[in-house]
């Protein structure tokens, strides 16, 4: 009788421990996805950083510091005050989430 019961007590741990493992194996469920809430904007205007943009230009910076391209005026002052996107007609400033890839694109128009 001991040893029945033996079997059965090693027969359940074993089975216990494989259901573990089964749910350990299985992959997370992925994250929801954000929707999206409106329609889609799209705004155009000059990659600037939050300095120049302010200004109004680069002229004003390019002077004082003896810098040679907008390009590089904008690429200095962005180490400081961020990458924005700068939209001249309107005046209006758009500080960009990622401050990593409009650095290729600096003082161009998109």
């Amino acid at each position: 009788m001991n040893r029945n019961l033996l079997l059965l007590a090693a027969a359940l741990c074993g089975l216990s421990l494989s259901g573990l493992a089964v749910q350990h194996d299985q992959a997370p469920a992925p994250a929801p996805r954000a929707r999206a809430v409106g329609p889609v904007k799209t705004f155009t205007g000059e990659i600037s950083d939050g300095q120049c943009a302010r200004n109004g230009g680069h002229a004003q910076v390019m002077k004082r510091a003896s810098i040679n391209t907008a390009a590089n005026c904008t690429k200095g002052c962005a180490r400081r005050h961020g990458y924005v996107l700068y939209n001249a007609a309107s005046q209006k400033t758009y500080r960009l989430d990622d401050q990593g890839r409009p650095a290729e694109f600096a003082a161009k128009k998109v």
